[in-house]
């Protein structure tokens, strides 16, 4: 018998910036709200994800820090990594990549 554990189905990622630490919300739902943004035309791609993926309110803060474009193109990867399960390294091969 295959078996999901508790901890995979109520688990979240968390990734710390500076002293903060965000929870990355990695559900089903609000990854396909994300991909469905993502496919308009003329989306800022690295606000979508950051809103989805960390809430509104984290967002706001995020950009009230206005952080280098470096620093927020690697938020915009770790929060994918979190939502899909990828380690680090598979994730910049993936994201890092014309982004917005």
């Amino acid at each position: 018998m295959y078996a999901i554990d508790n901890e995979k189905l109520t688990k979240r990622p968390e990734i710390r910036i500076g002293d903060r630490v965000f929870t990355i919300d990695n559900r089903l739902s609000t990854f396909e709200v994300m991909r469905r943004e993502l496919n308009k035309a003329e989306t800022a791609e690295m606000a979508v994800v950051i809103a989805h993926g960390l809430g509104h309110d984290a967002y706001l803060d995020i950009v009230e820090m206005d952080l280098p474009y470096g620093v927020m193109e690697e938020i915009v990867m770790l929060i994918l990594a979190g939502i899909q399960g990828l380690e680090v390294d598979e994730a910049k091969t993936r994201f890092c990549h014309g982004l917005q």
